[in-house]
């Protein structure tokens, strides 16, 4: 029994061990990493010249809005308290998204606290609300409120079972392409040697 467990492992020893630290290291990942919540708001930009919340300006000011969305000179327009110990800090904290088709704008605020999370979300979408409002004469467009984030029930990360799946499958990645550099190498070792020469 102990001379083929030997050779076993003597040949897949290596792709084991990779496996099992990208597995070890996705459930170290998710036990220990800090927990993090997600809150999600959303802001519409409509057209004030005739084109509705399609049109294409309405559009066009959406994604100029949502890169300006998590920038702190944008969100001194909230009339909503950041949290504290946040300030220099709101990229990290305050994520916006926009669609190429419609006028749509996602705010995603992320803390260590639901409630915070919550605050961080609805800041960015009041402040784009009270900037588009100072800005509507000069753009032709204005920043309405669609839903305000509510403070998430369960964490967004860490997730246990998409960590542990994430390092197992890197450590299978890795196991395999040790093996077939291990493979091409014996192969071109084999290439190299001598063809054996048949005797008279």
């Amino acid at each position: 029994m102990r001379g083929p467990l030997t050779a076993l492992l003597r040949r897949f020893g290596a792709s084991i061990a990779l496996v099992l630290a990208g597995f070890l290291g996705g459930l170290g990942y998710a036990l220990f990493a800090p927990t993090t919540y997600t809150a999600t708001a959303f802001v519409l930009v409509v057209d004030d010249g005739g084109g509705g919340d399609q049109g294409p300006a309405a559009v066009s000011f959406a994604q100029a809005y949502g890169r300006l969305a998590p920038l702190p000179e944008t969100l001194a327009y909230s009339s909503i308290r950041l949290p504290r110990g946040a300030a220099g800090a709101t990229r990290e904290h305050i994520q916006a998204s926009t669609s190429p088709d419609t006028p749509l704008i996602r705010l995603a605020g992320s803390a260590g606290t639901a409630r915070d999370a919550a605050a961080f979300a609805n800041a960015a979408a009041d402040a784009l609300v009270r900037y588009g409002t100072s800005h509507r004469t000069d753009t032709g467009v204005r920043v309405a409120p669609m839903t305000l984030a509510s403070p998430p029930a369960a964490p967004s990360s860490p997730n246990l079972p998409l960590g542990v799946a994430v390092g197992t499958a890197s450590g299978i990645l890795l196991a395999g392409l040790t093996a077939a550099v291990r493979s091409g190498r014996r192969g071109r070792r084999d290439a190299a040697r001598p063809a054996a020469v048949p005797a008279p």
